[in-house]
């Protein structure tokens, strides 16, 4: 394949995998915890430094594209709901679910009650308390006949002044080595050692705030933009080297 044509077919190629991390992310503006995400691409060019595998007579590929994936875990936004429910990490940290597919972590505090009393996420993952890391269970009847969970700065759980639970708060290392599962949800990476740790003790739970998306939609269409143009470019890129192969096949077939 001519040179010239695979580099742009590579442009292509990043410029389509730019546009739909940029697309999740519009898409889960909105999405309280959620982190968005963005393309790291790396170009391995054949060369002295990186001697191309190929037989010999045979043409390498001068252009790899190299992709990673990685995720801004800044902090997003507080948002006052009035939810006694909702709660909100400030500082590094985060709550424990348990899921089907085992334990997971989450910045998403959007919690409610199961009908057994049982604290579960907004996709009905129960919350997991500190220590024995069990599911917490606040009486639903005694938050029926009018008592409200409080919950203190440092997660305990209390209704009608007796203490029901406390949240488990937990942290990794850094840099994360982290893995999304979905949307909100995050495991330790594949065949890394990221062991999950006691939450720094500056890190607080605030009751009745939820943390909002860190993503920035103005910054996120901005990016849109530039990709889609860059995509075009790539394109009208290979439409030339195509025009000048066909070009090129007509004059010497004449010949």
């Amino acid at each position: 394949m001519n040179g010239g044509m695979y580099s742009a077919l590579s442009g292509n190629l990043s410029a389509m995998k730019r546009l739909d991390v940029i697309a999740s992310n519009l898409a889960n503006v909105n999405t309280s915890g959620f982190k968005k995400d963005r393309l790291a691409f790396e170009s391995v060019l054949a060369g002295t430094q990186n001697p191309p595998a190929v037989p010999p007579s045979q043409t390498a590929d001068p252009v790899l594209l190299q992709e990673r994936m990685l995720t801004d875990y800044s902090s997003g936004a507080l948002l006052q709901t009035g939810n006694t429910l909702d709660m909100a990490l400030q500082g590094d940290g985060f709550f424990v679910v348990a899921t089907p597919d085992g334990v997971a972590y989450t910045r998403q505090g959007h919690f409610r009650l199961a009908a057994d009393g049982t604290l579960v996420t907004a996709n009905g993952y129960p919350v997991l308390s500190s220590g024995g890391q069990q599911p917490i269970r606040i009486d639903a009847a005694g938050q029926q006949g009018g008592g409200k969970p409080v919950v203190s700065h440092e997660g305990v759980i209390t209704l009608n002044g007796e203490e029901v639970g406390q949240l488990a708060i937990v942290d990794f290392p850094k840099p994360y080595q982290l893995t999304k599962t979905a949307g909100t949800l995050f495991v330790p990476a594949e065949g890394s050692d990221a062991t999950p740790q006691a939450a720094n003790p500056t890190t607080t739970v605030a009751q009745g705030t939820l943390e909002q998306s860190n993503v920035d939609a103005i910054s996120e269409m901005v990016q849109m933009v530039e990709a889609s143009r860059f995509f075009e470019s790539c394109q009208r890129v290979v439409r030339n080297y195509d025009d000048m192969a066909a070009k090129a096949i007509n004059d010497l077939a004449r010949v």
